[in-house]
């Protein structure tokens, strides 16, 4: 006679244990797949904000490069504080043809590089702004034909320093219509960094008349 085997089957226990194994494995694979997707989008971020910054730059040192020969007051730079913290100004002439986002347009302008506050906020943006120069000796300028032209956001500080081979030392301010400095150093805070992004800027010698 043959015997027939019971088949044991799974207890209620079991089944509660092999539920939350499948739990915790689920919520792991969940947060393994949240922090990639995190670190993804925080990667991303940081690769755009600096190509950013790096196109940035580039655009100041050609246009610091097509400054207009013969010019009087083609670079003039000021310092400023926003909240205690450096918010300075870097000015330049832009000749038609090959000024800043000025392809079309007629006669000078003078671009800007500054911050400028957002609305109901304590932080600032970085952008150029953009007017008509009115009269090529005495820089003033046209306000009807002023323009903002947004760069970056969330930017906490900008230093800018020029340097005076005549003085061997760095200057804050630029007020000297007749030349020009041979570096220009940028510093640029972004919001929640301690450590700025620097770059020094060349520019090609050119010594106005008198």
């Amino acid at each position: 006679m043959f015997c027939a085997r019971a088949k044991r089957a799974f207890t209620l226990l079991e089944v509660v244990i092999s539920v939350a194994i499948i739990a915790m494995i689920a919520i792991s694979i969940y947060r393994f797949i949240e922090s990639s997707l995190r670190a993804i989008q925080i990667s991303t971020k940081q690769s755009n904000d600096t190509a950013a910054v790096q196109s940035l730059l580039a655009v100041l040192q050609a246009q610091l490069h097509s400054l207009p020969p013969g010019e009087i007051g083609a670079l003039l730079g000021d310092t400023h504080k926003f909240q205690n913290k450096a918010a300075d100004e870097l000015q330049w002439l832009c000749g038609p043809g090959n000024g800043l986002f000025t392809q079309f347009a007629d006669g000078e302008y003078r671009a800007t590089l500054m911050l400028k506050q957002v609305p109901k906020t304590n932080t600032c943006e970085l952008g150029l702004r953009r007017q008509r120069a009115e009269n090529k000796i005495n820089t003033a300028l046209t306000n009807q034909q002023e323009n903002w032209v947004h760069l970056l956001d969330n930017v906490d500080a900008l230093e800018v320093r020029y340097y005076d081979q005549r003085l061997n030392a760095w200057l804050e301010k630029w007020t000297d219509q007749m030349s020009l400095p041979s570096i220009i150093r940028i510093r640029l805070w972004r919001a929640g960094e301690e450590n700025p992004i620097e770059a020094i800027l060349a520019l090609p010698v050119k010594q106005l008349p008198t």
